[in-house]
């Protein structure tokens, strides 16, 4: 698979440029992480930029927009999977663009502070 992908990148960007650099952003999943993709990596010349460890606390959603979800849905029975939806729908259109872009700016400081826990689990 990675040997197509090379062969698409060397198609589409024939001419564009002369660097043959490619970044891939490696997770841990299996695949990545095998030896025979270490290897093709290697062969490929490809650097490798290391996934940090997922974290509940990285993305606004996850740490700010479900949490409000959460309190809005705390309690609520559904009877159907279109109740859900249109209960989500509500609490979406609902909220003002400030909310969002609260958990946008607090965004910096806690990435940072995850960095300075090298990845581990941030609590609040």
């Amino acid at each position: 698979m990675l040997i197509k992908v090379r062969d698409g990148i060397r198609e589409k960007r024939r001419n564009e440029l002369i660097r043959k650099v490619v970044l891939f952003r490696q997770d841990n999943a299996r695949p990545h992480s095998s030896t025979m993709t270490g290897w093709t990596f290697y062969k490929l010349e490809w650097d490798l930029m290391q996934y940090p460890p997922c974290s509940p606390n990285m993305a606004p959603s996850d740490f700010y927009l479900f949490s409000h979800l959460q309190l809005h849905l705390d309690g609520a029975i559904f009877n159907s999977n279109e109740e859900v939806i249109n209960e989500v729908h509500l609490f979406l259109y609902s909220r003002t663009p400030q909310l969002f872009a609260e958990g946008i700016e607090k965004l910096p400081k806690r990435w940072q502070t995850i960095v300075d826990l090298n990845g581990d689990y941030y609590p609040h």
